[in-house]
């Protein structure tokens, strides 16, 4: 896109306020109950990795040899949520036993000591530590995503709802231009940014509970993860019959409803019913273990 306008979309900063997302929403189902980590991890994986992998399979399919999880784009993001959510059984002990706050901090600690340590690439990128550590440069947006699942009920800011999203939309645009221009990368600026997200975020819960879900974006957000999936490779495709930008971002966003509709919903759904199954079944056995002791105590 030319000039300045090309600062609009964020792609990173999206991402960083997505992983508060996915924070909140992993931890607020279970703040006050056990973690079955079996049908928790299923769940999970059964969620993400179909409608990744056919979406890479996709890409490599039309040449896109960026599209990958290990040095490329998109995809790095699915393995660092992939690397939550198996540590997330081991952070919700700690947070037991260690406030959010100091947790929070630590994880601050750790993802600049990996982003000034190692540095980055020319263009101040927080994604450019592969697999083995994107996820520490992103992990404080995720764990504050846990923290305001955990406080959400006391958490309150004041301000309308579009002063924070015009805040939060400004300050990404200008990290955007700051990371392309000056020395000031993505991977210094995320994780101040990921506090800045994690308020948004809490206004617009508070917003949603309070006045109601606009209808026509919850639909949209449920397809959420096909529209981030394929819209570079939507893109790409379109961009061999169309350039007009506008045009190539709206059939972007419409060909991503194909994907949601016959691999994302269907693993969704899938999804659900084996992590019920797997509760059902791990309930099932310990009762039956408690008949079985009750039995042999009353012998």
């Amino acid at each position: 896109m030319p000039g300045l306008s090309k600062y609009l979309f964020t792609g990173h900063p999206a991402v960083i306020a997505f992983f508060v997302v996915s924070g909140f929403c992993i931890h607020y189902p279970y703040r006050a109950r056990m973690l079955p980590v079996g049908p928790f991890l299923a769940g999970r994986f059964i969620r993400i990795v179909p409608p990744a992998a056919a979406a890479f399979i996709l890409a490599q399919a039309l040449g896109m040899r960026a599209y990958n999880p290990i040095d490329g784009y998109i995809l790095w993001s699915v393995v660092c949520e992939a690397i939550y959510y198996c540590l997330y059984p081991l952070i919700l002990a700690i947070s037991r036993r260690i406030d959010w706050p100091l947790l929070i901090v630590a994880s601050v600690v750790a993802a600049y000591g990996v982003a000034i340590g190692v540095g980055s690439d020319q263009y101040g990128n927080a994604k450019a530590y592969g697999p083995q550590l994107n996820w520490v440069v992103g992990i404080p947006a995720w764990l504050l995503g846990c923290y305001l699942a955990e406080n959400l009920h006391r958490l309150k800011l004041p301000g309308h709802v579009w002063g924070w999203r015009a805040a939060t939309a400004a300050t990404a645009s200008a990290l955007y231009w700051a990371t392309m221009n000056t020395a000031a990368g993505f991977y210094l600026t995320m994780v101040p940014f990921s506090a800045l997200a994690a308020c948004w975020i809490l206004v617009e819960i508070r917003n949603a509970s309070e006045r109601g879900p606009i209808n026509v974006l919850e639909t949209i957000g449920e397809a959420c993860f096909s529209i981030y999936l394929v819209h570079v490779i939507a893109a790409a495709a379109i961009g061999w019959l169309v350039t007009t930008p506008i045009v190539v971002c709206a059939l972007s966003l419409a060909l991503a409803y194909p994907f949601y509709r016959w691999i994302e919903k269907p693993c969704h759904a899938a999804a659900r019913r084996a992590k019920a199954k797997m509760e059902e079944l791990g309930a099932r056995r310990r009762l039956e273990e408690r008949d079985g002791i009750a039995i042999s105590d009353g012998a």
